[in-house]
């Protein structure tokens, strides 16, 4: 390969590798949203979702798509140190009992297992305290299966959009921080 030939081919990558930063905002984010990263738990939002105020124990993470409010992400950043599987017992307990009205599961999956993510996904419903329709949600508690750090994510509102829940559910990470566990 002639040296003109390698700084042509070695232009192109370079131009091939900004513009795909470019696509992804250069933090392997999908285009239109945003990384948050908090504790021990990384989870994409919506562009332009806003922080929506103090949650009780262990949410402490909270972001919302607007003045109404349609959508709330909750996130436990720093759950404790469980399996994924041994997390969601303890979150749906506390969610059946006093924490949501007309709480039933729907759906849920099985632990997912990597190497770096053991992840189980709870769809559920609950009625509007304002006794409204009916409330969706989905619940995510992930683990990193060396370490059994662990976190949640919840999404609820009225209609989820799937596409919201698919970019969700595959954005969540467990980070290996110094973080400490809640209570």
């Amino acid at each position: 390969m002639t040296s003109s030939h390698r700084s042509r081919v070695t232009a192109l990558a370079l131009a091939l590798c900004v513009a795909l930063a470019g696509c992804s905002g250069g933090s392997g984010t999908a285009e239109g949203w945003t990384r948050v990263q908090d504790g021990w738990l990384q989870v994409d939002v919506p562009d332009g979702w806003s922080d929506g105020g103090e949650l009780d124990e262990p949410w402490t993470l909270s972001r919302h798509d607007g003045d109404e409010a349609t959508l709330e992400l909750a996130g436990a950043p720093t759950l404790g140190y469980y399996r994924a599987a041994e997390g969601r017992g303890i979150l749906l307990a506390s969610m059946q009992v006093g924490g949501y009205p007309d709480f039933a599961v729907v759906d849920q999956s099985d632990p997912v297992d990597s190497t770096d993510l053991e992840l189980t996904r709870t769809d559920f419903t609950y009625a509007a305290q304002d006794g409204g329709d009916p409330l969706e949600g989905v619940l995510w508690v992930g683990s990193d299966p060396r370490t059994e750090k662990a976190v949640a994510v919840q999404l609820t509102g009225p209609d989820l959009p799937a596409d919201v829940v698919e970019q969700v559910q595959e954005s969540i990470a467990v980070l290996d921080t110094d973080a400490t566990a809640g209570p």
